[in-house]
């Protein structure tokens, strides 16, 4: 997948949904940026996953300690 795009990543995604839904199975696409608030008041399972109620991760935090680095060689 090195070297796509967004774009070319989107078309596979609608492509292999459409492969799915063609199979006779039922997709319901779901956006992050549509998951919000209102679908999590909705249910109370969801509410209460742990994921949800922590903090997204500092890259800080996760580049703290021995040996790490935030670089990647390009040759």
């Amino acid at each position: 997948m090195r070297g796509d795009t967004l774009a070319e990543r989107h078309e596979r995604t609608m492509v292999r949904i459409d492969q799915i839904t063609r199979a006779a199975y039922q997709v319901e696409v779901q956006w992050e940026c549509e998951f919000d608030e209102e679908i999590l008041s909705r249910n109370h399972e969801l509410k209460t996953h742990p994921v949800v109620g922590h903090s997204p991760l500092n890259t800080r935090d996760a580049l703290y300690g021995g040996r790490t680095e935030a670089m990647r060689l390009h040759l």
